[in-house]
């Protein structure tokens, strides 16, 4: 059990960090004005679900950090494990769908590969079987 630990405690830094890098988009995108194009009704939907992703990040963050140990002796830890995961696979998913001329090729690597962490330790540790 302490290699699954050891890795929702890894993968929920990770989120964390998505967290406080989603916190900061507004001002290093200049959301201000580069979002101006959009309708009011348009804008609100794009910051509510961005709100939502900066809340969901922190939840992953903070529930794989304090209570590591007891999602995995909870029946739920399918559930809630499997939704982290399907996170970030749809994260990267989107990387190559629509995120396609927007970034530099070495900019989607390393956004895959910063996903791809949290996914492969998640199901690992929701799959593994401490001897």
């Amino acid at each position: 059990m302490k290699i699954q630990i050891s890795l929702l405690r890894i993968a929920g830094t990770i989120s964390l960090l998505f967290m406080l890098f989603h916190c900061a988009f507004y001002k290093m995108f200049q959301w201000n004005t580069a979002l101006s194009c959009l309708s009011q009704l348009n804008l609100s939907i794009m910051l509510t679900y961005h709100y939502i992703s900066i809340l969901f990040t922190g939840f992953m963050g903070f529930i794989t950090l304090l209570q590591a140990k007891a999602l995995l002796n909870s029946p739920l830890k399918y559930s809630i494990l499997g939704m982290f995961s399907l996170f970030y696979l749809i994260r990267i998913i989107t990387e190559f769908s629509l995120f396609t001329g927007v970034h530099s090729v070495i900019i989607s690597v390393i956004i895959i590969s910063i996903c791809a962490i949290p996914v492969i330790f998640y199901m690992i540790a929701l799959f593994y079987k401490s001897k």
